[in-house]
């Protein structure tokens, strides 16, 4: 049997009762963190929103499912470009790390929106979640890292994942979902350009995912065919997006363990390989009382993802600032925290930052990758001006798995990003709704606390 068709088997077997207390609460964290993502870009990233709110307005479409916080009924597909782009315009939310992709910004919107057109009920997402994660998670880990010199795997691994959830939501066989799984694959895209320079295709990537995604699986729905085995096919996916791929990957321990487990929440509203350097700063800076002044240099020796990630010198927008690690450090320094209003023009404009992202050099060290698997660990070396030198270490950031946040602080993380927009006792229904998910008996409940 070939390995498409294992894991379409897996998804159509496996169902809610399955899944263990740990998996489920995962997900309702991921999902809860999503949410507030996309509330906060809504007035954070407002311009990034506009642009595709304003074309899927204009689009129209069957008025099925909801644009978050505007309250647009549009079509499934649709609603998930919108609120796709929208959670991940401000790049604060989770990472995969076997795959390194943004599963949350195209997989939640997805799973909420075709479920709202289909009125399904909270275990029929949480399912379609873990689902989603564990195939997605699995052809990242047969790609990577050779997949991440070009492509952005939130995604093209975005658009599978939204088809393995699309597929379980529109309760297809494994016959059908290996199809779905085919056509999602075939029309898998996003190149790596957007996390160079921050640009609105890295913002588009899990929105145009979705789309794909919900697409392949109600094409395949309505009686179409698509590709069958095309992630082992001799010149499908895996091999097409990897430079050497481990196929092998895609079924080996398949139902033994779930890759929502390794997703990682960020501390911080920026690209997930600053943490640590974050981190590793801080704490020294923090430790010995140095002020920005007195640094001479900050030199960092980092696990190694994709050559040049996070070494953007000269960010001109926002986006690009975050997915800057001389930006994200120089901030850390000056203001001991690095927090969502660092990220504004006049901000970037900052002689004194712009100055101390010199000082800030980084090495990306291969050894990293076997002594700190799974994880994306800085060393930190800095140098005073008077000669004296503080070295440290940062490992886990703060929402890795072996770093977690605790329920509370992922609830905290929530209401500060939704404090601009939406009031307190809305904040906290929808807190409540999440994390008692499987007991909501229709989306379309928590659907309504997203609109302002």
């Amino acid at each position: 049997m070939g390995e498409t068709r294992a894991i379409s088997q897996f998804v159509e077997k496996t169902a809610f009762p399955q899944l263990p207390p740990e998996v489920i609460q995962k997900a309702k964290g991921v999902i809860l963190d999503t949410l507030g993502c996309a509330v906060a870009g809504h007035s954070l990233a407002r311009e990034e929103f506009q642009w595709i709110f304003g074309l899927v307005k204009d689009l129209g479409g069957a008025p099925r499912s909801t644009v978050w916080i505007e309250g647009l009924k549009t079509s499934a597909p649709q609603a998930a470009l919108v609120n796709g782009t929208l959670v991940h315009t401000i790049d604060f939310d989770d990472t995969h790390l076997g795959s390194i992709a943004h599963f949350g910004a195209s997989v939640v919107p997805s799973c909420l929106a075709l479920a709202e057109d289909l009125q399904l009920d909270g275990k029929a997402i949480l399912t379609a979640m873990v689902l989603a994660y564990e195939i997605g998670g699995r052809v990242g880990k047969a790609v990577m890292p050779s997949h991440y010199q070009f492509w952005h795997p939130t995604g093209t691994l975005g658009a599978i994942a939204v088809g393995v959830a699309a597929a379980k939501l529109l309760n297809l066989s494994a016959e059908k979902i290996d199809q779905a799984i085919g056509l999602a694959a075939d029309a898998a895209s996003g190149m790596r350009y957007g996390i160079d320079f921050g640009d609105f295709s890295k913002s588009l990537h899990p929105g145009l995912a979705g789309w794909h995604g919900i697409m392949a699986a109600s094409l395949i729905h309505r009686g179409a065919t698509g590709p069958r085995g095309l992630l082992e096919y001799p010149t499908g996916f895996c091999r097409a997006y990897g430079a050497k791929p481990a196929v092998e990957a895609l079924t080996e321990g398949l139902g033994k363990s779930y890759e929502i487990l390794t997703d990682s929440l960020k501390a911080f509203p920026t690209i997930l390989c600053s943490h640590t350097p974050i981190q590793g700063t801080l704490q020294i800076v923090t430790e010995h009382r140095l002020r920005m002044e007195e640094i001479e240099s900050i030199h960092f020796r980092v696990s190694p993802t994709a050559p040049g990630q996070g070494l953007n010198d000269s960010p001109q927008t926002p986006l690009a600032a975050r997915l800057s690690i001389p930006y994200c450090v120089a901030r850390a320094v000056a203001d001991g925290n690095v927090s969502m209003d660092q990220f504004g023009e006049e901000k970037l404009k900052d002689h004194k930052i712009r100055e101390f992202m010199k000082r800030i050099t980084v090495e990306s060290d291969p050894a990293f990758k076997d002594q700190y698997p799974g994880t994306l660990a800085a060393w930190v070396e800095v140098k005073t001006k008077d000669g004296s030198i503080f070295k440290g270490e940062s490992i886990y950031p703060k929402g890795h798995p072996r770093n977690p946040m605790t329920e509370e602080e992922i609830k905290e993380k929530f209401r500060r990003l939704c404090a601009a927009t939406l009031r307190k006792g809305r904040i906290e229904a929808m807190i409540e709704k999440v994390f008692g998910l499987e007991n909501v008996n229709n989306i379309g409940d928590l659907i309504f606390l997203l609109v302002r």
